[in-house]
């Protein structure tokens, strides 16, 4: 019993002990997240700094203008009344006329007391949405307050909002440059009559705070569409490496988004390229990475997925670079080349391993046989099944073709416009004969006329059923090596001559007919 209460208390301890540390991890997390709540205060109130800012511009300003305007009109009746005077008491004493000199116009009121004020309201609008950083033309942006803060606050308002709230702030500064645009015009029209026109002042009060704005609008779109491109680049990236997909469609979204949303797309033209270019790039790398720890499925997949890209997504990309004002020609060809350049190492990877595959299919044993199991055996020369090593090379093109065929379908290679079915068959094909061949050439000085008959009619056959596949050069060698066998064997160079004559090939056609029917008929080129 005391073993077991000593046990117990063991257990309570523990668990208490347990306990405690997870409260202990709890309130450090909590004291983390509320150490770092000040952070996201400090952001969300530039995000409503700014608004608040917009929003007594555009409350006031025009509010202003509406009674810089009456002043105005009023200025050039009591201009006009000033003047019927002068010209009914020219004796009269000119004391009345030097006191309306005195009184301020309303364009030296707005230009003195009103913009100023403007511009300053447009400062810290500008500096709250984008922080103190450079903008066009590579002026900076003042900070408005916070110059005396402590470090870490002064980091922090300086620095460039996340995209979330540059998002809210970009919306607002347009609205700003809609506002400042509009009252420029009417504050134009607040300028005094020729006589009094102030040489000093020959732009509108408000174009400064105006270009002020507009900078900052096209910084923060700009800002936009860096944000989102790298988001989209992301995204894209661990879908090619994770499913092996080449998604066009998330960057033709993208795209598609940024055109309804900014407001200054030619502006941002750099950007949007720059960014295309980059989300394909890393499309790219992704399927690279997806292919290198796979096999040949693997690979046909990168495979049909630029394919794809190339004839489909791509171009609605272009499309829509070129509706967003940016140079699509330039685009298109950085975009291609690097889907290509996938393409082309992907598709040359397949095609080694085929060669490879074929390879070990290639060696005839029969060759390997010595006279006097010649001999003893059945007659060499009229084989009762279709040999092995011609199955065994026939079925790794069916495969072959049946692998391509699956994964890439009719789909044509742009490169050499030319069918992946044809090229991957033709590749198989090629290997196959050349291994024979090799074959051939090596074991002619030992073959025996029976053998070399054998030979050249299996050669004849192999020949006749991929001749659709076969290069030129290929072609030449295998008729080369038929030559040779048929000289060994010591009969004419026609089909049909020797031992066997057509019967061998009509024998050869019946065992390994089905090879025949999937193999006589080539795909579409």
């Amino acid at each position: 019993f005391a073993s077991e209460g000593s046990q117990g208390g063991i257990t309570a301890e523990t668990a208490s002990v347990s306990q405690s540390d997870a409260s202990e991890k709890g309130s450090a997390d909590g004291k983390t997240k509320a150490g770092n709540q000040w952070k996201y205060d400090v952001l969300d109130g530039r995000v409503l700094a700014t608004i608040r800012a917009v929003d007594v511009i555009r409350n006031w300003l025009p509010r202003l203008l509406h009674i810089g305007t009456a002043a105005r009109e009023d200025e050039r009746r009591r201009a006009a009344r000033v003047g019927r005077r002068r010209r009914g008491n020219n004796n009269k004493s000119t004391s009345m006329t030097s006191e309306t000199d005195e009184q301020l116009s309303a364009f030296h009121v707005f230009l003195t007391n009103i913009s100023p004020d403007v511009a300053r309201l447009v400062e810290h609008a500008t500096f709250c949405a984008l922080g103190s950083t450079s903008r066009g033309a590579g002026k900076e942006v003042k900070m408005s307050f916070g110059r005396k803060a402590p470090e870490k606050l002064r980091t922090l308002l300086k620095s460039p909002l996340p995209p979330t709230q540059s998002s809210k702030c970009a919306k607002e500064l347009a609205e700003l440059v809609k506002v400042v645009g509009d009252s420029s015009t009417t504050a134009n029209a607040l300028r005094p009559s020729e006589k009094d026109y102030f040489e000093a002042y020959t732009l509108s009060p408000l174009d400064e705070c105006k270009q002020m704005a507009e900078e900052a609008v096209v910084t923060v779109e700009r800002r936009r569409c860096i944000f989102a491109f790298d988001v989209c680049a992301r995204t894209c990236s661990s879908r090619a490496s994770g499913s092996g997909r080449l998604d066009g469609d998330a960057l033709l979204a993208c795209l598609r988004t940024l055109s309804d949303e900014l407001t200054r797309p030619d502006e941002c033209a750099s950007e949007v390229e720059k960014g295309c270019e980059l989300v394909v790039r890393r499309c790219c790398e992704g399927l690279a990475s997806y292919v290198r720890d796979r096999g040949d499925s693997a690979r046909l997949r990168a495979v049909a997925e630029c394919a794809d890209a190339l004839t489909g997504s791509l171009h609605d990309v272009v499309r829509e670079v070129d509706y967003m004002g940016g140079h699509s020609a330039g685009v298109e060809e950085v975009m291609e080349e690097d889907v290509m350049g996938l393409e082309s190492a992907m598709f040359d990877e397949y095609l080694e391993n085929v060669r490879d595959n074929v390879a070990g299919c290639c060696r005839v044993g029969w060759l390997d046989m010595d006279g006097n199991a010649e001999a003893e055996s059945r007659d060499i020369s009229a084989p009762a099944t279709f040999p092995a090593y011609l199955s065994a090379t026939l079925l790794a093109i069916v495969r072959c073709r049946a692998q391509v065929e699956r994964a890439l379908g009719e789909k044509v290679r742009r490169s050499e416009g030319v069918s992946y079915q044809y090229l991957a068959m033709a590749t198989a094909a090629d290997g196959v004969v050349e291994g024979i061949c090799n074959e051939v050439k090596m074991r002619k000085t030992k073959m025996k006329v029976r053998q070399a008959d054998r030979m050249a009619n299996e050669l004849q056959f192999l020949t006749n059923t991929l001749k659709s596949y076969l290069s030129d050069s290929v072609l030449l060698l295998v008729d080369n090596s038929r030559r040779t066998l048929v000289s060994r064997a010591g009969r004419g160079g026609v089909q049909g001559d020797g031992p066997d004559g057509l019967a061998a090939l009509e024998e050869l056609e019946r065992l390994g007919r089905v090879y025949v029917l999937c193999l006589g008929e080539a795909p579409s080129s």
